[in-house]
């Protein structure tokens, strides 16, 4: 429908919606700051790991949410030997000046544990990049509503939509598949579609 409202750029390429922290268009810390401009955002994966979000404020450094704490730390260090992307542009959000989004987040640093307003480093560094309530803990009521899609590309070259009441259920869920990677989610989906046709078989005899 018209009122979609996906904040999410659903699974270009493939390379999203799935996870599996998988290596595509990724580069070494290093290189990343070579690319990257105050504002950014950066994405760094590993397997098995959940992604970690930062937002690359200049002088190669990052201010992230890690270990319940928005902290300010060299890229490099932040990485935490990981490779990494920029992911500015994944949320369909306009997104603020660069100036902003740096204020942002520094003017963050130093908040924790009971201070936070992000479920996690993914939700932070998109709220400053794009100053949106939807990225906060409770930032919406959950009203019923699924007006948020995530598209999971299967192997066979199909796709499965899921729907969410909040981006912030949604954000939860993709990185849940970044960690557990894209053959496990192929098979819960397989699980969850297979039961979902024996009931609709049960329904129509």
């Amino acid at each position: 429908g018209g009122e979609e409202r996906r904040g999410w750029r659903g699974g270009e390429g493939g390379a999203r919606g799935g996870g599996g922290g998988g290596g595509g268009g990724t580069c070494s810390p290093e290189t990343l700051l070579s690319k990257c401009k105050a504002g950014d955002l950066v994405e760094f994966v590993g397997r098995n790991q959940y992604p970690h979000w930062a937002v690359y404020v200049g002088d190669f450094q990052v201010v992230h949410l890690y270990k319940a704490e928005i902290r300010n730390d060299f890229m490099t260090d932040a990485g935490r030997g990981r490779r990494g992307r920029i992911v500015s542009d994944l949320y369909r959000y306009k997104p603020l000046p660069a100036e902003t989004v740096v204020q942002n987040a520094t003017e963050q640093v130093g908040v924790r544990e009971e201070g936070l307003s992000w479920r996690n480093s993914e939700c932070f560094a998109a709220w400053c990049r794009c100053g949106r309530r939807e990225f906060k803990i409770g930032g919406e009521i959950r009203i019923g509503k699924q007006p948020y899609r995530l598209k999971v590309h299967l192997p066979d070259r199909t796709s499965h939509t899921l729907e969410f009441q909040s981006l912030e259920d949604l954000i939860m869920e993709k990185r849940r598949n970044d960690l557990i990677g894209k053959m496990a989610v192929m098979q819960e989906l397989a699980a969850h579609l297979q039961v979902e046709q024996e009931r609709t078989d049960r329904n129509s005899d």
